[in-house]
């Protein structure tokens, strides 16, 4: 009898830290889901990202489909609450799992699934069922449901949508956090949505194995030249244009330094000790992402000499 009570104060306990996802309107038309700043876990229902859907005349369109089909069902449930209307399109922002692998909620409801030609690319390789595989196995319970589907569309390099009076700019900015990543802006609106590309007071993670922190900043600087009021991002509040600064500052503090100090002969373990205590130390997610990145950079500088 203890066992169980415990065992029952234990389950509530683990309910009650569970996030809830509260759908909020960020401008006319356009709502959000935030995740928390976290890596994913049973605790947090693998809830650490954004999720972004538009009202059009004739139904949504959503913009990434969160990290489970648990979670992206909970996002159309609340979607269904402002409006019962079709999910038209899901646009996914890249590959990572917490972008990609709610979207068969998506494809059942016949939503076209629209992602880069490098998603469906990873899909068809086998290697995105492998990358599922190794997250079942790395957070137990938690992917257990996650089915994976390719996108029905794909874009190289830019797709425009007109989706009941509204306009939809998919732009492909690879290779940057991924190899994969697509920006979506709405040129009435000035709004972007960013995927993970653009971040404030929060550290990106660079350390994927597509990722190129020199194509990064060239994405970003292309950002910089658009009309944009609104920044959308897969892990912040809604931003300005400021977050191109403190994403870019932060990638050229790294790429800068740990240059000059390979130069000098130092070796990736006296580099991170080196840049251990920094400007960005501060920030959510430093201690999860930082010497990643470094390790990234490292060796990317190397295969740029």
């Amino acid at each position: 009898m203890r066992y169980l009570k415990l065992l029952l104060i234990f389950v509530l306990l683990s309910f009650a830290m569970a996030p809830e996802m509260k759908l909020k309107r960020v401008a006319k038309d356009i709502y959000m889901v935030r995740g928390v700043d976290a890596l994913p876990s049973v605790e947090n229902r693998g809830f650490m990202s954004n999720a972004f859907a538009v009202l059009t005349k004739e139904g949504w369109v959503v913009i990434d489909a969160l990290s489970t089909p648990e979670l992206s069902k909970e996002f159309v449930d609340n979607l269904y609450r402002v409006k019962k209307a079709p999910i038209k399109y899901a646009i996914i922002t890249h590959y990572h799992p917490d972008h990609y692998y709610g979207a068969k909620t998506y494809k059942d409801l016949g939503a076209t699934i629209i992602a880069h030609e490098k998603l469906l690319e990873f899909y068809r390789s086998g290697d995105a069922q492998q990358t599922l595989q190794a997250q079942k196995e790395r957070f137990k319970g938690l992917f257990d449901k996650v089915v994976l589907v390719p996108p029905d569309r794909t874009v190289k390099d830019r797709l425009t949508l007109k989706v009941g009076g509204k306009t939809f700019e998919l732009i492909s900015m690879t290779p940057a956090h991924t190899n994969s990543d697509l920006v979506v802006y709405m040129p009435e609106e000035k709004v972007l949505f960013a995927g993970d590309l653009l971040y404030m007071n929060r550290i990106p993670f660079m350390g994927d194995r597509n990722a190129s922190s020199k194509g990064w900043v060239e994405a970003l600087r292309k950002i910089r030249d658009m009309d944009i009021k609104v920044v959308l991002a897969g892990h912040n509040e809604p931003m300005g244009k400021e977050s191109i600064d403190f994403t870019l500052g932060y990638i050229n503090f790294l790429r800068d330094n740990i240059k000059r100090l390979k130069e000098e002969g130092k070796s990736l373990d006296e580099i991170k000790e080196l840049l251990k205590n920094n400007p960005y130390a501060k920030y959510v997610m430093y201690d999860v992402f930082h010497n990643a990145n470094v390790f990234k950079i490292y060796t990317e500088l190397d295969m740029e000499e």
